[in-house]
């Protein structure tokens, strides 16, 4: 009882007085889900402000535990000053999934949509929600008009739906945020600092006497968030107050709140430009991926041939400068070459397939292949030498070499996935779909391998059990590029995670290749491409040494 009392303490705040003004309306419903938390129902209740035009898209609220904060009354007040655009306002309480009878409790779901450091409740906010409000009142579809609000673990709820989706949520209003290790939030801090910059804007309030429990403590998890805005130049206001975990004071900074949040819309809200994250000396902010054409796997050869194959059908092609080149006469190249896990070119230019049952060998010019290796190949590198190194679903490192002789040269990697060398190609790095660290071997002269080690630590999501981490790439500073859906890792020569690009599709797990300082990220079979201020490393070009990473 006292958690039903508490969080109906955090809703019941108090808020002051405010001049009359049109009174919009709330209609009260409720909602079941179907998709994203099967079987819980909800009330959903709206607000429709008095100024609502359904010819012009609204912006939009959404609250979190059913609404709070005399939200309705503010939004009158704030709206008819013009300090706020109309704003429909969506207030929804945590699902609940109920029993048939009363001789057991419901499973209440409260905890795992709102802790979970994970994009599933703003999924089913983007899925769900806004679809079922937007059947009958005109939503704005632009993420500048989507607001989202809750306190204490609604608070990190609102947090983390604008976090991992700000191309539907970008401000932000926080209370006494539940920024602990309720279910994995305590590393916001570190994590704001380390993905690009997101165009969010937030106001958070926190007490300085809030609570300090099994999970952490409430002022110290709020801190640290705060330091990570700071440190990576987010727009923000942070206000802490006197008091326990309730939500007093943040009804009492509301106005101030929403006055901040909305301020110069409909300007869209901006990134960060001098911040010293270091994944700003990879990318410029704002600049971000480009859906590009010839969706497929990628591989680039010494003469800027890029080969690519599309779908299971693995048509293959051959393209330079944007067009299909040419082989002696023959016609563009543009062959069937069947399903295709992943491509590497040769020195020589000769195009390695790894696909599901075999290694091959094709001649791009002659239009011949030759088989290598009969496996259940994921992944492939080749470097200066000649050298390949393959990767089976068996668990098998196979070293082929120029001569095409096949050899294991190591075993025991548990779902293997992409496979590279260091700039210098001294290293062999090969990543686990379903482990959280890619393994690292010594090269030895012979093309063997030696003194392995699970070393570059990967990001899993919050609750998934597998990091399906996908192919990797490195560049001239000796950095890591590891595809996966958490996002692009971008790890430092000593194994650590120092900078994540947003995975340009949320759902899957990618491949990647370098065109010199483009990057290209196949996900979910789509093709996208980046600039970005890094120079890309072919495994075929001469050996590289990067500078020594600072330990």
């Amino acid at each position: 009882m006292k958690k039903t009392i508490l969080f109906a303490a955090l809703l019941a705040v108090s808020v002051p007085a405010l001049a009359q003004a049109p009174k919009g309306r709330v209609e009260n419903g409720s909602y079941t889900s179907t998709k994203w938390f099967p079987g819980t129902t909800r009330s959903l209740n709206v607000y429709i402000p008095a100024q609502y035009d359904p010819k012009k898209p609204a912006c939009v609220m959404v609250f979190q535990d059913g609404g709070g904060f005399d939200a309705a009354r503010v939004f009158d007040e704030l709206i008819a000053k013009g300090e706020m655009p109309v704003t429909i306002g969506i207030f929804i309480t945590p699902g609940v999934v109920p029993n048939k009878d009363n001789s057991a409790l419901p499973r209440y779901n409260r905890s795992y949509e709102y802790d979970s450091p994970t994009d599933r409740y703003a999924r089913f906010l983007i899925d769900e929600i806004l679809p079922e409000v937007g059947k009958k009142y005109n939503l704005s579809k632009d993420p500048n008009d989507h607001a989202i609000a809750g306190a204490s673990s609604g608070g990190i709820a609102a947090f983390t739906a604008a976090f991992f989706r700000p191309d539907a949520f970008r401000r932000v209003f926080s209370v006494v945020g539940s920024y602990t290790d309720l279910r994995g939030a305590t590393h916001y801090g570190a994590m704001v600092r380390k993905f690009e910059p997101k165009p969010i804007r937030l106001f958070m309030q926190e007490n300085d006497d809030d609570q300090d429990i099994y999970s952490g403590s409430w002022p110290d998890g709020n801190k640290d968030l705060e330091d990570g805005l700071k440190f990576a130049r987010y727009n923000y206001q942070y206000v802490w107050g006197k008091g326990g975990h309730n939500g007093s004071n943040g009804g009492k900074v509301f106005p101030e709140a929403l006055r901040f949040l909305w301020k110069d819309w409909p300007a869209p809200i901006t990134l960060p430009t001098d911040t010293p994250q270091p994944v700003t000396k990879l990318i410029t902010p704002g600049v971000g991926w480009e859906r590009v054409g010839f969706p497929g796997l990628h591989a680039m050869d010494a003469h800027g041939v890029q080969a690519i194959t599309t779908g299971p059908s693995g048509m293959l092609y051959a393209v330079e400068d944007g067009n299909l080149t040419t082989t002696g006469g023959d016609g563009p190249v543009r062959m069937g070459v069947g399903a295709t896990n992943a491509m590497a070119f040769t020195p020589e230019g000769t195009l390695l397939l790894a696909q599901p049952k075999q290694v091959v060998a094709l001649d791009l010019k002659a239009n011949k292949t030759k088989t290598l290796l009969k496996t259940n190949a994921r992944g492939i590198v080749v470097g200066k030498n000649g050298n390949a190194y393959v990767t089976s679903a068996d668990g098998k490192v196979w070293l082929i070499s120029p001569s095409g002789k096949a050899t294991v040269v190591a075993e025991g990697v548990e779902d293997p996935t992409g496979v590279t060398l260091v700039p210098d190609q001294t290293l062999l790095m090969v990543s686990s779909g379903t482990g959280r660290y890619v393994w690292s071997w010594q090269v030895q002269p012979d093309g063997t391998l030696a003194f392995a080690q699970p070393y570059h630590e990967i990001n899993v999501i919050h609750g998934e059990s597998k990091s399906q981490a996908g192919g990797m790439v490195t560049d001239t500073n000796g950095w890591l590029y590891l595809a996966s859906p958490y996002g692009i890792q971008v790890l430092d020569q000593a194994g650590r995670v120092n900078s994540i690009l947003v995975n340009p599709n949320l759902d899957a797990s990618a491949q990647l290749t370098w065109s010199g300082s483009t990057l290209y990220c196949l996900s979910g079979g789509r093709l996208f491409a980046r600039k970005t201020k890094a120079t890309g490393v072919q495994p075929w070009e001469s050996p590289l040494k990067p500078p020594a990473p600072r330990l």
